[in-house]
């Protein structure tokens, strides 16, 4: 259940972001009011269990949203990727596919989600091109976050993936818990712990 301050801060959040790129105007905020869902998500709370085998794209007002694969042999988590305020997961590659992404959509933080069905955006695109800027913005974030974690993390230690992570990414980051990084990195939790240490204070953690 979304609550109606809730509702109308999630729209407000959305066309602030989408009007740095493009000008919004009255038919687009009717656009959303008629066709977008604002949802108020918990922590842990699972996104497209129900919209199984729907295609969406879950834009982050407010909170934390992660991609997460669990692998079935030994129960541990791996976080595929992170979407911060003003990024977007989708439940499929792209726009254009119908191909769902393997895993789950989770709220690791309680906060603000549009749901936006791809079959709204495509009908959308075909009248007012305006959509294209939006679509576009949010898969260049994501493009642009795979590609740094790609280079934080190929090839490296536990602990230069950490520290290329804490350069590259600091948004993520800050907005996230060392558990969390650790998941998200392929690295232990006492990894994380080294690495931030030797940020602070310039040594490494006493044996």
């Amino acid at each position: 259940m979304t609550d109606k301050r809730s509702h109308k801060a999630g729209l407000k959040l959305l066309f602030d972001f989408w009007g740095k790129y493009h000008t919004i105007d009255n038919f687009h905020y009717q656009w959303a009011k008629d066709n977008l869902k604002v949802k108020t998500v918990k922590r842990g709370e699972q996104l497209n269990s129900t919209d199984h085998h729907q295609e969406m794209t879950y834009f982050v007002a407010t909170g934390l949203l992660a991609r997460i694969e669990v692998n079935p042999d030994t129960g541990k988590r791996k976080i595929m990727s992170i979407a911060i305020p003003n990024m977007a997961l989708m439940t499929t590659n792209h726009l254009y596919t119908h191909n769902l992404h393997p895993g789950n959509i989770v709220a690791l933080r309680s906060g603000i989600i549009i749901t936006i069905p791809h079959l709204i955006l495509r009908q959308f695109q075909e009248n007012e091109k305006s959509i294209d800027t939006l679509i576009d913005v949010l898969s260049n974030k994501k493009k642009r976050q795979l590609a740094l974690l790609r280079r934080a993390t190929l090839g490296h230690s536990p602990f230069k993936r950490y520290l290329h992570f804490a350069k590259l990414l600091p948004e993520i980051k800050a907005a996230t818990t060392q558990i969390e990084q650790a998941d998200l990195l392929g690295i232990s939790r006492h990894a994380v712990q080294e690495a931030q240490y030797f940020l602070l204070t310039g040594k490494f953690l006493p044996k």
